[in-house]
């Protein structure tokens, strides 16, 4: 709602009502008619819709017209979306359908939860249709009646997701050749915790479709608040196309009567620590009238995906959500499964074997040939988000170093000609801890970002242990990064939620090293206390050890000591000095120029996305023509002046302890004659090794 209107929430000017509105806007709303705006503002406070608000969204809805579309129609639905899942296609599909007119389903890699991932190939299918249909074009190829696109796995040479299509002469529905697979688990209660918190987490909205395509999606669910049912290992791979439904018998003890559910379904690997939900999607269901107990067909969320042999099914039914409204009155909800898990396995779609990229098979042979051209020069242009054929291989020559970047740069989206980072050059090695510096907007968060995977360069490459990074590239699994605000679940204690953390990750308990983090971060008996009693250095520490799991050998820091005063900085800068002592590289990015000169070893300094200065602290606060004129007493401003304007001196300004003055052709013994002549009381002279006016004096007046 608040990007829908216009502007956010700033208020509208009234203007005159349209046609069938309700009056003038109101404050917020934007251009979104007052009648909706006071339904959404309405239903926003109740937590619920009421019986005006739903009969006005059905009015509004797709539904409300679907027996009046007779044309021929595309529908594309992203897989990984939680706001439309692949059952709102359906609907579409079934109701068209219905009206006689020609429909093709496409479930396309992507969504509302991280983007669609394959815009180009859904772009040339829409431009195809458009073509046989507006156009009138009958050699135009529309594409099969269903496709959808598969994940292949990871490139071994770059790291990107690969991408197969799959597809069939008709669309099969979401519950198309049903397998049954029983399930075992008995009748079990749980609760709805007050307030609904802590929620389950199944994803993180906006981003979790992203996180499961680069398999690293989380899932979280907490004891006592949900139920499991399980299956056998298989015995042969199962392919899932569609919606899996369970039948359940409810009962609630909420005041209502009512049962606020969310199911999922799990791909459970054989050691039964690592689990998978696929599209990191939930099922949302409310229950009516459960409270003498109730039966209801569980439609879980419609999915692509192959389970192996050996792997297992884990369906659960939670009590909260992260991304959904929980009722906030207490209650325990008791839920047993009656007969098997009916699993749609869609026996007539097909994946393609063709060697070429799955988006291209189906094109008429103009748009084949276009689409062997495009890729030939993006095997061999190497540009922006290009797939190349020859990716770079790891470096044998860097296996020991843990950082290399060459020639990084990345340009702003809308500016093409204005840098974020441009023609960045730095190596990092062992041992070291290497402060990252530079003005607002220099370009380090961008740095980071890229070192990480988070986003791609538009040329250059980062290469950690030799190995280059992309999205999902398994050497990142030895890189630990703590981002300033670490979500902590405030009722559990420190342990728990590291522990709970590292569950997520799908790696076994020993790999974790978790006394050794917690040693390194010093928390003592406060790890066993509720995270909500700690100190924000405290937090910042539990941040620390959290990202020091499985004893990354790279650490990513990025203001670690924000919020902290001034003991709980310098507890900070010997957790990090201690973590580099064993061999390990931390990199941090921080403001406190005094720190930095006290914790590191080294720097790199960057200004308006370029590399400035890189080397040993020691080397860039001792060097240039800076020096430190201390005195046994103040001396008056026309002194500093006279200072000023000697022969060879640039500048002159008192300062603590003296005079800081910056040479241009004269000598250190020329200096020091010269203060004498001037009855300056002299005490000492020697190089400034301040951090700060070292770094001012680098990037000039950009600071």
């Amino acid at each position: 709602f608040t990007t829908g209107a216009a502007g956010g929430l700033q208020p509208a000017p009234l203007t005159a009502p349209a046609a069938g509105n309700a009056g003038p806007q109101a404050p917020g709303c934007g251009r979104f008619e007052a009648q909706l705006c006071a339904m959404y503002e309405r239903v926003a406070v109740a937590g619920k819709p009421d019986a005006e608000a739903r009969e006005l969204l059905e009015r509004r809805s797709p539904s409300a017209v679907g027996d009046r579309i007779k044309v021929p129609t595309l529908i594309v639905q992203g897989q990984d979306d939680s706001l439309f899942p692949l059952d709102q296609a359906d609907a579409m599909a079934r109701t068209i359908e219905a009206n006689g007119a020609p429909v093709s389903v496409d479930w396309a890699a992507g969504g509302h939860d991280g983007g669609m991932r394959e815009s180009g190939r859904v772009e040339a299918r829409v431009t195809q249709w458009f073509d046989r249909y507006l156009k009138g074009d009958e050699g135009a190829g529309t594409g099969p009646a269903f496709r959808v696109s598969r994940s292949g796995g990871l490139d071994s040479t770059d790291g990107l997701v690969k991408l197969r299509g799959a597809s069939g002469d008709r669309y099969p529905g979401l519950t198309s050749s049903p397998r049954e697979v029983p399930l075992t688990g008995r009748e079990q209660t749980f609760a709805n915790p007050a307030g609904g918190a802590p929620p389950a987490l199944s994803s993180l909205p906006g981003i979790g479709g992203q996180l499961a395509s680069l398999g690293a999606g989380l899932a979280l669910d907490f004891p006592g608040q949900n139920a499991r049912f399980e299956s056998a290992p298989l015995s042969e791979e199962l392919r899932v196309t569609g919606t899996p439904t369970l039948t359940l018998n409810v009962r609630s003890t909420a005041a209502d009567g009512a049962a606020v559910l969310f199911g999922k379904v799990y791909d459970v690997g054989p050691d039964g620590r690592q689990q998978v939900l696929p599209g990191q999607l939930v099922a949302p269901v409310r229950v009516e009238d459960a409270g003498q107990g109730r039966s209801v067909r569980l439609r879980l969320p419609a999915i692509d995906h192959s389970v192996q042999a050996g792997h297992r099914l884990r369906v659960v039914v939670a009590a909260t959500d992260l991304g959904y409204a929980s009722p906030a009155a207490p209650a325990s909800y008791t839920v047993s499964a009656q007969g098997p898990l009916a699993v749609p396995v869609a026996d007539g779609v097909r994946t393609a074997a063709a060697g070429l990229p799955s988006w291209v098979w189906w094109l008429p042979l103009g748009a084949l040939a276009l689409a062997a051209g495009l890729l030939g020069v993006r095997r061999t242009g190497g540009g922006r988000g290009a797939v190349r054929a020859g990716a770079a291989q790891p470096e044998p020559a860097l296996a020991d170093v843990p950082l290399d970047i060459t020639g990084l740069t990345k340009r702003y989206a809308k500016a093409r000609d204005r840098y974020a980072v441009r023609d960045l050059s730095f190596r990092v090695e062992k041992g070291q801890v290497l402060g990252l510096l530079g003005p607002n907007g220099a370009g380090k968060t961008t740095t980071l970002r890229m070192l990480m995977g988070l986003i791609a360069p538009d040329a250059g490459e980062v290469r950690v242990f030799g190995h280059p990074i992309r999205p999902g590239a398994p050497v990142l699994s030895r890189v630990g990064a703590f981002v300033e605000g670490a979500g902590f679940l405030p009722h559990l204690t420190g342990r728990a939620n590291l522990e709970l953390y590292w569950q997520a990750t799908g790696r076994p308990a020993e790999d974790a090293h978790l006394a050794e983090a917690l040693e390194i971060a010093g928390l003592g008996d406060a790890l066993e206390r509720a995270v909500r009693t700690y100190s924000q250095g405290m937090r910042q520490r539990l941040a620390i050890a959290q990202a020091m799991l499985g004893m990354p050998d790279l650490l990513i820091l990025d203001e670690p000591t924000n919020g902290l005063d001034p003991p709980q900085i310098r507890e900070m800068r010997d957790v990090m000095i201690r973590y580099a002592a064993g061999g390990r590289t931390v990199i941090v990015s921080s403001h406190l120029l005094s720190e930095v000169e006290q914790s590191c070893t080294h720097l790199v300094v960057m200004d308006r996305g370029r590399l400035v200065r890189a080397g040993e602290v020691a080397e860039i606060t001792g060097g240039g023509n800076t020096l430190l004129v201390a005195v046994e007493r103040p001396v008056d401003g026309v002194t500093v002046e006279k200072v000023a304007a000697l022969e060879g001196v640039a500048s002159a300004v008192a300062g603590d302890g003296g005079i800081l003055v910056r040479l241009d052709g004269a000598t250190p013994a020329a200096l020091i004659a010269e203060l004498v002549r001037l009855d300056v009381p002299v005490s000492a002279v020697g190089p400034h090794r301040r951090l700060e006016d070292a770094f001012l004096t680098l990037i000039g007046g950009t600071a």
